[in-house]
């Protein structure tokens, strides 16, 4: 069940959902009309369950669920939006090194028709996973829309995994975000500035399923590890944070050079 609230004193707008695209959604915008804010707020819950039922593996009759199902068939054609995210993908996975990949076992396994905007599979069965990609991009929608309403003051938090600003705190200075440390609860790895950008966190917590995949080898990543990249793009965050989990000191540095307006904190906690 969705929360919201709007304090007059403040001119703060809460809201939250419980369960929304795996995990936990709250947001605070800023803003002297009630009545506008609780329709820019609707408008959030109604983007993210659209992104949510096209982009959700674990749903059978999600877009991406039945790509992967009928793909390993026939060619494909997806819908313009689902073709510039899969196309985006691709261009994450080569910049990258390949540490981030939609099908966790071997990207070049997709084929894309560009004139006739198919997919195709080349025989192989693969579940399309975009958890390292969906969160990021229902955040750059959300700043889309949240610039076209005239909203300069925000902040939306997935779960504490992924956060993203526009404008400062209300102080008129950074938001402050901790870094949690998974292994010690209550402990804090460091905190991250941030004003009109992005951050997100990748790791292993110790009593969930392990969910990170290498694609160089397709086993779990088991290590006590958290990255956390902050970056202008909210999609190039959430891409980030994953893929710098999964590479070694010298691949990282390589991957680091294809992009531009980031900061990487990396914590081995071997």
């Amino acid at each position: 069940m969705a929360y919201s609230q709007y304090y007059v004193k403040s001119g703060m707008f809460h809201g939250s959902v419980p369960l929304i695209m795996g995990t936990r959604l709250d947001a605070l915008i800023f803003g002297t009309n009630p009545v506008q804010l609780n329709s820019i707020w609707d408008e959030v819950l109604f983007e993210t369950e659209r992104l949510h039922s096209m982009l959700n593996r674990f749903d059978p009759s999600s877009e991406i669920s039945l790509l992967s199902k009928d793909a390993v068939h026939a060619p494909v054609g997806v819908n313009d939006e689902l073709w510039e995210v899969l196309l985006d993908c691709r261009k994450y996975h080569e910049l990258t090194s390949g540490l981030f990949d939609i099908t966790l076992t071997g990207f070049s396994g997709i084929q894309f028709d560009m004139d006739g905007h198919t997919i195709f599979f080349d025989g192989r069965e693969f579940t399309l996973d975009l958890g390292g990609y969906a969160k990021g991009y229902a955040m750059k929608k959300i700043r889309n829309f949240l610039n076209l309403s005239g909203v300069n003051q925000a902040f939306f938090n997935f779960g504490s995994s992924s956060v993203m600003t526009l404008g400062n705190h209300p102080s008129g200075k950074p938001w402050l975000v901790g870094i949690d440390n998974p292994f010690q609860p209550g402990q804090q790895l460091g905190t991250v500035e941030l004003s009109g950008n992005s951050m997100s966190t990748s790791g292993n917590l110790p009593n969930h399923r392990l969910h990170v995949v290498d694609p160089a080898t397709g086993e779990l990543f088991r290590g006590r590890k958290v990255v956390s990249v902050v970056a202008d793009s909210d999609t190039e965050a959430e891409v980030l944070s994953t893929a710098l989990l999964l590479a070694d000191q010298e691949k990282a540095e390589q991957i680091k050079k294809n992009f531009q307006h980031i900061s990487v904190y990396t914590f081995d906690l071997q």
